[in-house]
């Protein structure tokens, strides 16, 4: 699914999955996004204020050079929050909960002819790969993965091994002795795709592999489009970008929208309760939360769910 490939947060790859940029793209010449995805929190007690940043989970150069008042706010704050901890050993929570527990390899699970679509779909990103080191996980995961190769396939050398938005922010905060934490645990974030059962996350491979049949170009223009709304726009462009990319299962529209419900209301509503308590329970520091563009897009969005608990919230782009 094309959307979980822009969306990343599960695994954070460091790839920042960009291709190779015309001569003369005017992105170029920029050193940090012309706007801060930045909203301003104060209200309810708090004696300092604290801010709700927008991040993109790539590490392209222009996106980890923080605009100004961006980087302003990031200063001034006495704790980082992640959406989840980026640490390695936190990371490696992520991979059992990845494993298929049905007893089943992949193979068995989605049937020779979804199997035999998958391995031509991967020997299209790379002759020597085939679906062997995917067999023990689970549906959803090997969706992911595959968008992801098809992606990373155009990566130019010179950005490979970068570390994402997240994870360089989160890694600042520390060198700088500020407290961290995060938002949401490993296993909150599964669960988003624990709520397909196997029949639909095989619908959603599926319909991710159709897509790249049809459309091979479609994920690299996709992230281009986003990279670009990220730079140049604000968290209301990236959301109709991230329509535009979203996989559909065609036969199931409740099913895709029964997704996006967990993928971003439920997970808003919850980042929001975690922002309040977090506050609440250190009125006096000054708290940044960082986490994907996204989740301050559309009507259930992380900053309007806070001005409904009684906070002021204000833009701080410019």
């Amino acid at each position: 699914m094309r959307l979980l490939a822009l969306l990343t947060p599960l695994f954070l790859l460091p790839a920042t999955l960009l291709a190779e940029k015309p001569a003369k793209d005017p992105l170029t010449d920029l050193k940090h996004p012309a706007k801060a995805c930045l909203w301003k929190v104060e209200g309810k007690g708090l004696t300092k204020p604290s801010w709700l940043f927008g991040t993109i989970h790539i590490g392209d150069p222009r996106v980890t050079t923080l605009h100004p008042r961006a980087q302003k706010a990031f200063e001034s704050l006495d704790v980082f929050y992640a959406e989840i901890d980026l640490d390695p050993a936190a990371q490696a929570a992520l991979t059992p909960l990845m494993m298929r527990k049905d007893g089943k390899t992949l193979s068995g699970a989605i049937g020779p002819e979804l199997s035999k679509e998958l391995d031509a779909m991967l020997k299209s990103i790379n002759p020597e790969a085939n679906a062997e080191p995917f067999q023990p996980l689970k549906t959803w995961v090997v969706t992911i993965t595959l968008t992801m190769l098809d992606l990373m396939k155009n990566t130019p050398a010179e950005l490979q091994g970068k570390e994402a938005l997240d994870a360089v922010l989160q890694a600042r905060a520390t060198e700088a002795g500020k407290k961290t934490d995060a938002l949401e645990t490993a296993d909150s974030q599964v669960k988003i795709f624990d709520v397909l059962n196997e029949k639909e996350q095989q619908a959603f491979l599926a319909a991710t592999i159709k897509q790249m049949k049809e459309d091979p170009g479609a994920g690299e223009k996709q992230f281009k489009e986003l990279l670009a709304a990220y730079l140049t726009g604000t968290a209301k462009d990236l959301g109709e970008v991230m329509k535009k990319a979203m996989v559909k299962v065609e036969e199931n529209k409740e099913l895709t929208e029964r997704f996006m419900k967990s993928l971003l209301d439920d997970r808003n509503i919850g980042m929001a309760n975690k922002a309040d308590e977090f506050m609440q329970g250190a009125k006096d520091k000054s708290h940044f939360f960082a986490v994907g563009a996204l989740h301050y897009t559309g009507k259930a969005s992380v900053q309007k769910l806070l001005r409904k608990k009684g906070y002021t919230v204000k833009p701080a782009f410019k």
